[in-house]
């Protein structure tokens, strides 16, 4: 395992450590919930050479913490700290057994003085720090993004979810992630899942709170707060490593609720009122607070159809995101929707021709949609319009016309399989291959 890898991050030259976790806040969280049990132990253990063991073993792991230059792991860091001596601070005594905590956190601010780390936490306002104005600017979009999706986007669909249908399209920033495990895994999951995934937070919470103030053990709270922050400023709860210390931490908190009984009850309460509320104040957001600019967009529970504005669908696509810009390609029908011709009307796509309903009169084939072949179009007994773009087989397709003269056929002018002789019925875009970038205006607009 290496300090940073070889596709390193850097900040003013300097390469951010990431030991191997291809991320430096992934790093971060694992050295942060190391450090707050050396903390515990370097102000608690009575035997002075534990103190300085511990308060040596913390230096050398915030100091890791410091190259990383994470700021997300430093609040991560405070918030588990402040947690953990607030509920000590009662049984803590002043005196020589702070000394070695008191070192290790002058030289953790030198250092972060040195290395130039104090002066990005400095400078971390949305104005002055784009990572910051990028979070805050998706952050706000999750309340509507899990009201579109009652289902969920899908399971590491949020990235893409987001850069197609929310991302402004004046930016370009590509995201894998919401960068925030929470929001992510709010918005992947249908609501059962969210409502799991809060309770879940919310009783690891409930158990520390129960381990204080019956065995006077603030490790777990401590711990889960700083892990809750970690996972919040970025998407570090995915690793795996980063949860061994939680759960280790959490074991003794669960075991500590399971056995009191007087207050496991009210704790398994007021966590489900609490979850309810929670998510019901995420619905009123995301109805109520949707920012501008967004259309309004509704995903099916089973996840294969998708409308995008109001009212009856001018027509509907089945899908295939090859050869409609890749798996953001909402951006391009976002775009049509602000021109003349695409205002004002509502849109329909679907993952699979099996999702199409009978009756329909418009329908568009994109790419390997168009793969069953003309006969698929048999149990339709509605239909006016076909329209197939960029097809394996777009010959199949143009003899149909014999019998369904209303069948157009779109190809790219580089793709492989467009035809080298004009016929009737077949629409060359000159410039372009299998990927059409005029495609909404072909599957939804006037074509001639």
């Amino acid at each position: 395992m290496t300090f940073f890898a070889a596709e390193s991050f850097f900040y003013h030259g300097m390469a951010r450590w990431d030991f191997g976790l291809d991320s430096p806040n992934k790093a971060a969280a694992v050295l942060v919930l190391l450090m707050l049990p050396l903390l515990a132990l370097s102000v608690r253990a009575r035997r002075e050479w534990i103190r300085w063991c511990a308060g040596l073993l913390w230096v050398l792991a915030g100091y890791g913490l410091v190259r990383t230059f994470s700021r997300g792991g430093l609040v991560a860091f405070l918030l588990g700290a402040l947690v953990l001596l607030a509920c000590l601070r009662k049984s803590l005594v002043v005196g020589r057994r702070w000394i070695p905590a008191l070192l290790a956190a002058c030289m953790l601010v030198g250092a972060a003085v040195w290395t130039g780390f104090a002066g990005r936490v400095a400078n971390s306002s949305p104005t002055s720090d784009a990572s910051v104005g990028n979070r805050l600017a998706i952050w706000r979009n999750v309340p509507c993004m899990m009201v579109d999706a009652p289902g969920g986007w899908g399971r590491g669909a949020a990235g893409d979810a987001f850069m197609g249908w929310y991302q402004p399209l004046d930016r370009t920033e590509r995201y894998r992630t919401l960068v925030n495990s929470h929001f992510t895994w709010l918005v992947e999951w249908g609501w059962c899942g969210r409502f799991a995934l809060v309770w879940a937070w919310l009783l690891a919470f409930g158990a520390g709170i129960v381990r204080w103030r019956t065995r006077g053990d603030p490790l777990p709270l401590a711990v889960w707060a700083a892990f809750a922050a970690a996972a919040f400023f970025s998407s570090v709860a995915e690793e795996w490593i980063v949860w061994v210390v939680p759960v280790a931490a959490l074991v003794p908190a669960v075991w500590t609720l399971c056995t009191a009984k007087g207050t496991r009850r009210a704790v398994f309460v007021v966590t489900l009122v609490a979850s309810g509320v929670l998510l019901s104040a995420c619905v009123v957001l995301g109805v109520y607070c949707r920012p501008g600019g967004v259309p309004r967009i509704g995903l099916s529970p089973d996840g294969m159809r998708l409308t995008v504005g109001e009212g009856r669908p001018a027509g509907l696509v089945v899908c295939d995101e090859d050869v409609m810009g890749g798996a953001a390609f909402g951006r391009v029908l976002r775009r049509f929707v602000q021109t003349p011709e695409g205002a004002g009307r509502a849109y329909c796509l679907v993952r699979d021709l099996s999702s199409v309903p009978v009756d329909i009169r418009r329908l568009s084939l994109c790419g390997r949609a168009a793969d069953t072949g003309p006969d698929a179009l048999t149990r339709f007994t509605a239909l006016e319009d076909v329209r197939v773009i960029s097809p394996n087989r777009p010959e199949s397709w143009l003899a149909a016309r014999g019998k369904r003269p209303y069948i157009r056929v779109f190809c790219g002018e580089f793709a492989p399989t467009c035809p080298a002789e004009d016929v009737e019925g077949l629409t060359v875009v000159f410039g372009a291959a299998d990927y059409l970038p005029n495609w909404p205006h072909l599957a939804f607009g006037k074509v001639l």
